[in-house]
């Protein structure tokens, strides 16, 4: 006989507190809660349909109810021994950890399933399970780590010929590069998705696969294609009616128009998107209209408009915050009462086991001598445990000793890291006004010194004055060119944005050279002494691009992740080769420029190669 009374409680539960639930007669219209209702049915079939009935109904849109029927569907393969659904419902549980942010705990449910389907031997739950680890690599910023599992999760989907896993983790994957600026390389595998998502005649796989190709051409400024497979991801949606891909479709072209400075398009677009937003409940759709909304009108100069949207910004942050906190307290509720629910049932199991008076007056005659024993076990326990806790506090003082010594260890050998990077500045200013300025300046003396023993000779006073000329119009704007790269980093007023596009602009035309900054979310000053410490980190890196690069064109990029910001300085310079970067970091200092990257607890990375330029990315937490 089926267990089904564990769950009277848990139902009323979610009736009275979350109220997400269908009614009796809409229940009766849904097959798949039908199924799922029927107890004569099989109990993997009855799993199956409840899993696609959270799934198409409340997982998007509902995640709170979702949540607590995943619970539910948990108890139930856990109840029944149904392993495969008991892994399926981690999946499903895993998906919804992450968009509360629990990163860890929704970590811990893809490990959980992954070691399930790997006993059973389904390879397809194993690459959903490595799929979503990777997500949550990636959500606490580890690219390299989030991009292993998802090649492992592709190479699985080939194994088993899964064509839409496959195309999900390639798209996955192209993301990893979008991040790190690489769009042609992940244009190569948003096609390859495409390709398979039209094979697999997926619909909804196809216009996800548009939207990130779309988003690549909008990285590299071929505004023309991005809108082009924009527009036939809006079609698709239309057709499906996905309210999701098209929140999705319609936020890529706001990030068009805005780089384009297309502020009409870009209003008319966000007021579509904020539609999209409100439809899906997508709190991540809605603040990014109102913010595009807000560029919009800031760019065509409406000073109330922009007020307003500032507003709501404020307004939506603070509401999303109590969302947040009101999702947690139900979560805690959810859990609380699937406790309760599981004591009763334990309870109720007890009782009905007891088929006699006297067997029940026995296990309380029990109980009682087991209290008793209990009881003297109880005191030493405790005892034991507060033995424990005065040495576990001692370990821990000693503990939070050691860490305050490293840390001014750790202060000291920072102060003397900086003392010497300073060093490194003077003397390396110091080398640049000797070799060039000096040089300059030499050469004029000599030329000088010529004129004044050579004062009657007209012709050639003519010409070596023409000469002198030159030479200290060079050491000029030598020096002019130096003082405006030195002072640049005056930024406490303005902030890191405008500095750095004064740099760009102050170096721009120094031996044919320009510079770009190309600039998301920056909306808001971040720590003055980050701004400084980020700033001079660009600054030492435009320098080496005028002095060893050779180039003709340098880009900044600079990206606003919420806690993460993303820098990326690449030039079509001379390159060189990655193998022989020990000699190059002595050269342009990059040693001083990886502490600096170290010291804000960050990642530096160098891409080169000979003739094609050079690329340096630089990820720091905000």
């Amino acid at each position: 006989m089926k267990v089904e009374c564990r769950y009277t409680n848990f139902k009323i539960i979610l009736c009275v507190l979350l109220l997400p639930l269908m009614c009796n007669s809409q229940k009766q219209q849904d097959s798949l809660y039908t199924i799922w209702g029927n107890t004569q049915l099989a109990d993997t079939t009855r799993a199956s349909a409840y899993r696609d009935f959270i799934y198409n109904n409340y997982f998007e849109n509902k995640t709170d109810s979702a949540y607590a029927m995943a619970l539910r569907l948990m108890d139930f393969t856990e109840v029944h021994q149904l392993k495969k659904h008991k892994a399926d419902a981690l999946i499903l549980l895993g998906k919804i950890e992450h968009i509360f942010g629990d990163t860890p705990k929704a970590s811990k449910n893809f490990e959980s399933s992954l070691s399930i389907y790997k006993e059973l031997n389904n390879k397809r739950g194993q690459a959903k399970a490595i799929n979503g680890l990777g997500v949550s690599y990636k959500k606490v910023f580890n690219l390299d780590e989030a991009k292993t599992y998802y090649e492992k999760s592709l190479e699985l989907s080939k194994e088993i010929k899964d064509t839409i896993l496959m195309s999900q983790s390639l798209v996955n994957i192209g993301n990893i590069y979008i991040w790190r600026y690489k769009s042609d390389k992940a244009l190569s595998y948003y096609t390859e998705s495409l390709k398979l998502s039209k094979a697999a005649k997926n619909k909804r796989e196809e216009a996800l696969a548009l939207i990130n190709i779309s988003n690549a051409y909008t990285q590299k400024q071929d505004y023309k294609r991005s809108e082009n497979y924009m527009n036939d991801a809006i079609k698709i949606g239309d057709s499906l009616n996905n309210y999701n891909i098209l929140a999705h479709a319609y936020q890529g072209l706001c990030l068009k128009y805005f780089k384009q400075k297309d502020y009409d398009k870009l209003i008319s677009t966000a007021d579509k998107l904020l539609g999209y937003g409100q439809k899906t409940f997508n709190d991540e759709m809605i603040g990014s209209a109102y913010y595009f909304l807000l560029e919009g009108y800031k760019g065509k100069r409406n000073f109330d408009l922009t007020v307003k949207y500032l507003e709501l910004i404020k307004d939506f942050k603070t509401n999303i915050d109590d969302v947040l906190t009101i999702r947690t307290l139900a979560k805690i509720k959810i859990d609380n009462h699937r406790t309760k629910d599981s004591l009763l049932h334990i309870n109720h199991t007890l009782k009905t086991g007891m088929s006699h008076q006297k067997e029940k007056a026995n296990l309380f005659l029990a109980w009682g001598g087991s209290l008793a024993v209990l009881s003297v076990i109880a005191f030493f326990i405790y005892k034991n445990i507060k033995r424990k806790q005065h040495k576990a506090e001692k370990e821990r003082q000693d503990e939070i000793d050691e860490k305050e010594k490293i840390l001014k260890d750790l202060e000291l050998s920072t102060v003397d890291a900086m003392i010497e990077g300073q060093e490194k500045e003077r003397k390396r200013f110091a080398a640049d006004l000797h070799d060039s300025v000096g040089a300059t300046l030499a050469a004029a003396k000599l030329q000088f010194d010529y004129l004044v023993n050579h004062q009657k000779d007209t012709a050639d006073s003519e010409e070596l004055t023409k000469k002198i000329s030159t030479l200290l119009e060079t050491a000029y704007v030598e020096i002019r060119s130096m003082a405006h790269l030195k002072n640049s980093g005056v930024i406490a007023k303005n902030g890191l944005l405008p500095a750095v596009e004064k740099l760009a602009k102050n170096a721009s035309g120094i031996n044919g050279l320009e510079f770009e900054v190309q600039s998301f979310g920056l909306d808001q000053r971040l720590d003055n002494s980050l701004e400084i410490s980020i700033f001079r980190i660009i600054q030492e890196l435009v320098t080496n691009i005028i002095k060893h690069a050779k180039a003709t064109q340098g880009t900044i990029h600079i990206t606003n992740h919420s806690d993460n910001l993303n820098i990326m300085v690449e030039d079509n310079g001379v390159g060189f080769n990655p193998k022989q970067l020990s000699k190059v970091k002595s050269k342009m200092g990059i040693t001083s420029i990886d502490r600096r990257v170290e010291s804000l607890g960050g990642e530096f990375t160098i891409e080169s190669e000979i003739s094609k330029g050079t690329t340096v990315i630089i990820d720091l937490p905000l």
